[in-house]
């Protein structure tokens, strides 16, 4: 122990803690709302200097005063655990775990098993851990049933945009986005022109296609773990500089600018994957510096092609009755070959709070 600095033997080793950050993580009623927990003082109202004038742990509990108030706090060792920042910065959102194709198993849970709040958590579990899941045993065809605002409403209400509460996949006339017809599509995340962009999307099956229309999953932080480590270079430059994504159409003009992959705190060469955003049919023209520009599409269009191995690529047909629900924010998706007119999936969003968020007693 140093008047700076508290070291704690935990079980997963050894841990140092700042004299400053155990005293502004104080717990108690004097620091913490008793209801919310949240914190009663602001980090302005602490000592100028804080230091450590006694520390010692007993029955799994670290006790601490500080000077010069003679402040003193509890800390029990599992939440130090929890908090503890004295290590190096690994790769990887938490909870997630990237996949390969072959990997791959998507969690489904039937319809009338959704009362069930163990069977929702699984799928909560499997929708932070691997981007997707699948709910089973919903309407088919023009048959009545539960519908896709009803699956979205396991977690929470769905996001209302542009296109109304429910979006219609299918071919139509006069089409506002090339998804609203046959052809094929590239993987790509949905709304990147949005701020913020949706955290999860939902696609029900109603009629599925005949020939054509195959679904395409791939993991957008594997696809990016490995260009890291193939091409750090350029990994550098597609999270170091933001693109324009812009969308027009139904009186509307939306626009975001974003990097296509962002990483956390610890920067290109070690920071956690944080999102993607990938899609080719929305970006609008690249207006990096002249000197840039020309490495900038040489990292882009590495990465593009890197997003076409068939290691990475998860096909599937999506049946009449099933409602795939997957993170936008990290599993790309896309439509192998052109499919029927016949073919009608409804789709919707959903904010990341309400999975991310999601606690079950």
């Amino acid at each position: 122990m140093s008047p700076d600095v508290v070291t704690v033997e935990l079980a997963n080793g050894p841990a140092r803690f700042h004299a400053l950050w155990l005293r502004d993580n104080a717990s108690g009623h004097e620091s913490r709302h008793t209801g919310s927990g949240q914190r009663l003082f602001d980090v302005t109202e602490l000592p100028d200097r804080v230091e450590v004038v006694s520390a010692e742990v007993v029955d799994g509990r670290l006790y601490v005063t500080f000077e010069p108030d003679r402040f003193s706090s509890i800390y029990e060792s599992d939440w130090l655990e929890t908090h503890r920042y004295d290590r190096p910065v690994t790769s990887g959102f938490v909870g997630a775990v990237p996949w390969l194709a072959h990997d791959l198993s998507i969690h489904r849970l039937m319809w009338p098993d959704r009362a069930k709040t163990s069977s929702l958590a699984e799928t909560s579990k499997a929708l932070v851990r691997d981007g997707v899941a699948i709910v089973d045993g919903l309407a088919a065809g023009g048959n009545e049933g539960p519908g896709v605002v009803d699956v979205a409403n396991l977690w929470g209400p769905a996001r209302e945009t542009n296109y109304g509460e429910v979006f219609l996949v299918r071919a139509e006339v006069a089409p506002t986005n090339l998804a609203f017809t046959p052809k094929a599509l590239n993987v790509h995340t949905d709304n990147p022109y949005r701020c913020p962009v949706p955290g999860y999307q939902l696609l029900h099956c109603l009629v599925a296609s005949e020939t054509g229309g195959v679904t395409v999953l791939l993991d957008g932080f594997q696809a990016a773990e490995v260009f890291r480590s193939e091409d750090p270079t350029a990994f550098a430059l597609l999270t170091s500089r933001s693109v324009p994504f812009r969308w027009r159409g139904g009186g509307f003009e939306l626009w975001n600018r974003v990097p296509v992959i962002e990483v956390e705190d610890g920067g290109p060469a070690d920071g956690s994957i944080r999102a993607i955003r990938y899609n080719n049919r929305s970006v609008e023209p690249f207006d990096l510096p002249f000197d840039e520009m020309a490495d900038f599409y040489q990292a882009y269009r590495a990465f593009a092609r890197l997003l076409h191995r068939p290691e990475l690529e998860y096909r599937f047909v999506l049946n009449p009755g099933q409602c795939v629900v997957f993170d936008n924010e990290r599993i790309l998706h896309g439509r192998d070959g052109e499919a029927d007119s016949e073919r009608l999936l409804k789709g919707c969003y959903l904010d990341r709070d309400w999975i991310h968020g999601k606690k079950y007693v």
